[in-house]
């Protein structure tokens, strides 16, 4: 029976990498009719958040991520959040300790590190040199009375690891290399080596698949499985997110947490679809393709072995495919319902939008090109920049002067109509196209592009049209 899991820590929003492993994991066990599992791994005390795991919890629904067993859903080997699975960790501990395959551990942090650095001094690796792990009782009352308290660490047993990783193949790995981890720190918390080879052993998991800057933790968890005689999980170690310059990718290089993706208005269709791309290749002549094609082509045999780089124009790129292609209006506009907080649901906000999505879905590349295109409508207090203010623009009003009656007749109840009239405009005082379209797009707008201006006339509709050309022309004094 697959199980796979996605153990994310609450110290922050969900990365795309990390949405990535959730991806993988959730086509991987519904690609083999397995069960996906959601845990929290909440124990780091000082900076773990209970709005980052809702953070995370919602941006996962929002791609469209779902499990069948997590702490808000619960299951049968819960709890699901590692904060409340300390006695469960106190009972493994204490199996190694009847081995005698962990020991108390007195040293400091600035004697680790005062080591730690000898160690590069000479040239060696830094590996603990394991001074702490024939202590006398006498020693150890000693460290006790000076204020010190033991962590506990995993004595590494030495000999060639070998192990197979469903990606990079056979891994094999000189354990002497490997330096005792800490397994329970000094205030009783469990580090993430030892902790999650528990929560894999206890929560049945069958293919660990994360990402491969844990390749390094892997040799020590098979340790830890094979210390406590029970069977590993299977691993896969999918390929580093690197930037467009193939440095580690970090907020310098832009939106990397999918709630800034959001914010910025992709919809999570392109954004799923994008990422599983991100280091699966389907080997096929087409990058678009709906989750449930991806689940029926998802494999190990197609995923790279090498680094993804993380490209966000072509993220948008997908992101202008949905929203011209493939999502309909409705969809479109719950999307931007989402964005804006669902604060405007009136009728008026769903037939203006709907016309703004029908008219902008072939050209704009995120929701929030068509939030501004409806703030252009609703927002009558139009602002004329003084640094663009030049003889032509001054011509502007002459010509909107001229025009002005000519409008207030026109026919606002279509865009064929509006057309027309400026058509029959231009004829009428010889004007070029650009001469009457510019003014107006200006007037209207203080811009020089954006939506069609006879669209854009349509969605403003007779009264804020005239008044807008009004104040436009009543203000050209103050625009010296």
């Amino acid at each position: 029976m697959v199980r796979t899991r996605f153990a994310p820590s609450p110290t922050g929003y969900l990365h795309i990498g990390g949405a990535r492993t959730a991806l993988f994991n959730y086509l991987f066990s519904k690609k083999n009719n397995g069960t996906f599992v959601l845990r929290i791994e909440d124990t780091d005390l000082e900076r773990s958040r209970s709005e980052y795991e809702n953070e995370i919890i919602r941006d996962l629904k929002w791609l469209g991520i779902n499990w069948d067993e997590g702490p808000d859903i619960g299951g049968n080997y819960g709890p699901y959040r590692q904060s409340q699975r300390l006695e469960l960790y106190k009972t493994e501990l204490n199996k190694l300790k009847d081995k005698g395959l962990v020991y108390e551990c007195y040293c400091t942090e600035e004697e680790l590190e005062t080591q730690r650095k000898l160690q590069l001094k000479q040239k060696k690796p830094p590996i603990y040199d394991r001074r702490c792990l024939n202590l006398t009782q006498k020693q150890k009352q000693q460290y006790i009375l000076e204020g010190r308290k033991p962590s506990y660490r995993f004595l590494v047993p030495h000999k060639e690891l070998e192990y197979i990783d469903l990606i990079h193949g056979n891994m094999k790995v000189d354990t002497s290399l490997i330096s005792d981890p800490i397994v329970v720190k000094s205030n009783g918390i469990p580090t993430y080596n030892f902790a999650c080879v528990v929560d894999d052993y206890l929560m049945k998991i069958s293919h660990v698949i994360r990402g491969d800057e844990h390749l390094d933790n892997t040799p020590r968890q098979i340790l830890i499985f094979e210390a406590l005689g029970y069977q590993p999980p299977s691993y896969a170690h999918i390929p580093m997110i690197l930037a467009p310059d193939r440095s580690k990718l970090s907020k310098r290089h832009g939106a990397t947490s999918v709630k800034e993706l959001k914010d910025l208005g992709f919809v999570p269709e392109a954004v799923l679809n994008y990422i599983v791309l991100l280091g699966w290749s389907p080997k096929e002549n087409r990058e678009v393709f709906r989750l449930d094609e991806i689940i029926e082509r998802f494999d190990f045999d197609h995923i790279l072995d090498h680094p993804a780089v993380y490209d966000i124009e072509k993220m948008k790129w997908f992101n202008h495919y949905y929203i011209s292609k493939i999502l309909n209006t409705e969809k479109i506009i719950s999307y931007i319902q989402d964005l804006e907080k669902n604060s405007l649901k009136d009728d008026n906000f769903l037939l203006v939008y709907k016309n703004i999505v029908e008219f902008e879905k072939n050209r704009v590349s995120l929701l929030s090109d068509f939030i501004e295109v409806y703030k252009m409508i609703d927002n009558d207090d139009i602002t004329w920049d003084n640094n663009l203010i030049n003889e032509e623009i001054k011509n502007y009003v002459q010509t909107l002067i001229k025009i002005k009656d000519d409008l207030q007749n026109m026919n606002f109840d279509s865009i064929d109509s509006i057309k027309d009239t400026l058509k029959n405009i231009q004829n009428k005082f010889g004007f070029k196209t650009a001469q009457i379209y510019k003014p107006l797009r200006f007037a209207l707008t203080g811009k020089f592009e954006g939506i069609e201006l006879p669209k854009l006339i349509y969605l403003l509709k007779k009264e804020k049209t005239i008044k807008r050309i009004q104040k436009f022309i009543e203000n050209s004094n103050n625009m010296e």
